[in-house]
């Protein structure tokens, strides 16, 4: 068998063997609710994509909320893979304590509307004393567009600056866990943007930003609570983390002229990366100029 067939049939078995595994966790009669609420999620998921009108797709938008939250509250239903949900980004934190889902819908003048969702491991759960506010799961509403200082403020789930998520990275800072989230923001019909967020748990509430980000730039006194990188909407920007070298990396975006200072929407990459090493609480900005990195 080639090599590349090869990768391809492990991936395979070992998604089949995940899914199997869940799925035996789950008893029947809730494995089939689920798989009912799973095709009304999945008919709510193409109507908030494909439908032309923005009240109907916003509509859909939210009753794929109230219907995921519904779901969410079936026995078992964290182990629940939801894999024809294409239209969200399901990501498991690496120890297991909770998975980010995250979607969104397009609006007429170009920007995005972000919705979410962080669901806990009732396993995780079981094993919590204290359980003043502590809830199986967390809707996230979207208040990006009424942040003003989003690099240096903490945000609830009631408060929170809206991205899809693809990369969960725990990090230990004290005796909490920290995670930084890395996710991408369509930002306006002129630009995207590229997040990198951290969630942490404060008396069993989901909190967003935190003081971790050290770039080593006079401009600001203290470590940015996230990082936001805005360029052209034509234009892919890499952020990511090798786990091999535990590097977490991004890459440059420059005004192409000097006049455009100041208007992200014209930022491109240069194809130069910064990296940075998580030390004693926070990700600290390195020295020199990364040209050769391997990402796993």
């Amino acid at each position: 068998m080639k090599p590349s067939r090869m990768r391809k049939f492990l991936f395979l078995f070992f998604v089949a063997v995940t899914t199997t595994a869940y799925s035996q966790q789950i008893d029947t009669l809730s494995l089939d609710t689920l798989h009912d609420a799973e095709l009304r999620l999945s008919g709510l998921g193409t109507n908030m994509i494909q439908s032309y009108e923005e009240e109907v797709r916003m509509l859909n938008a939210r009753n794929f909320l109230i219907t995921l939250g519904r779901t969410l509250r079936i026995k078992s239903s964290y182990y629940y893979p939801f894999d024809s949900l294409t239209c969200a980004s399901f990501q498991y934190s690496p120890d297991n304590r909770f998975r980010l889902i995250t979607w969104n819908i397009v609006l007429n003048n170009g920007t995005f509307h972000y919705f979410g969702v962080v669901q806990l491991n009732p396993e995780y759960m079981k094993k919590i004393k204290d359980t003043t506010n502590l809830r199986p799961y967390y809707p996230l509403i979207d208040r990006s567009v009424k942040i003003e200082n989003a690099l240096d403020t903490t945000l609830s789930a009631d408060y929170w600056y809206g991205a899809n998520y693809y990369k969960i990275i725990p990090v230990q800072r004290g005796k909490e866990t920290y995670y930084t989230l890395l996710g991408w923001n369509g930002s306006t019909d002129m630009s995207n943007k590229k997040i990198a967020d951290v969630l942490f748990f404060e008396n069993n509430k989901p909190k967003f930003g935190a003081p971790i980000f050290d770039i080593k730039d006079a401009r600001f006194k203290r470590p940015l609570s996230r990082m936001v990188f805005e360029f052209h909407n034509d234009a892919t920007m890499t952020l990511r983390y090798s786990s091999k070298k535990k590097y977490l990396i991004y890459e440059n975006i420059l005004p192409p002229r000097p006049q455009d200072y100041g208007h992200p929407e014209t930022y491109l990459p240069d194809g130069t990366f910064e990296y940075m090493i998580f030390k004693k609480g926070v990700w600290e900005k390195q020295n020199g100029i990364l040209r050769d990195f391997d990402l796993d």
